[in-house]
């Protein structure tokens, strides 16, 4: 472990009591960037909102940093595996439509348990975010490398992860037009889920490029 890797990763509390206070702070700091955004975010200002004192703060974390990356990790963590488990359910007769379905079912998840655009934007902010972000590209790759193998694609599995890597842009294309416009419009979705089913049924294809 790198010592840019250590100062991300976070004490683990191992009392109810401090796991409760962990929780508030991080909750704090997400709240703070929802209100005043990504660049407000101070351990002042998350003790402020959390009702705690500075120092307690580094009784969990080294640094701000490190209580961003728990959250942006653990919310696309909880996606992944939700994600995954709407893929499995997903057979070759009928794909485009059930895979649509999944798509929209985990953009409403991801959002209903806080994975917002503070938090996606922190991670273009903050570099050290880039290794958390880049790692949840390649896993979810890897899904749709298993779901189009399972659903009988002839593509190789590299082929198959570099289609994958191609899809999850477009998941960041979504936030980029909602960023743009200032709008979460589901017509991002929907124009996401179009190009998704447009670059998969190549893959399908009886033969492999």
């Amino acid at each position: 472990m790198d010592a840019k890797t250590r100062t991300l990763t976070p004490r683990k509390p191992v009392q109810a009591r401090s796991r409760k206070i962990k929780l508030q702070i991080m909750e704090a700091a997400h709240e703070v960037m929802r209100q005043h955004g990504v660049r407000a975010i101070t351990t002042n200002a998350v003790a402020a909102q959390a009702g705690v004192k500075v120092g307690s703060i580094y009784d969990y974390f080294p640094n701000k940093e490190a209580i961003i990356a728990e959250i942006y990790e653990g919310k696309l963590a909880d996606v992944r595996a939700f994600l995954e488990a709407g893929s499995e359910t997903i057979n070759r007769e009928g794909w485009q439509t059930e895979l649509a379905d999944v798509i929209r079912d985990t953009w409403k998840y991801q959002l209903s348990i806080g994975l917002d655009r503070t938090i996606v934007d922190a991670a273009y902010y903050y570099e050290d975010l880039f290794r958390i972000a880049r790692e949840h590209a390649q896993l979810f790759a890897g899904n749709y490398v298993r779901l189009l193998k399972r659903l009988g694609s002839p593509w190789s599995d590299d082929q198959l992860f570099d289609l994958g890597i191609s899809l999850y842009t477009l998941v960041n294309a979504t936030w980029s037009y909602w960023r743009l416009r200032d709008s979460q419009h589901e017509i991002a979705i929907e124009r996401q889920i179009q190009m998704t089913i447009l670059l998969i049924e190549e893959a399908l294809s009886a033969s492999s490029i």
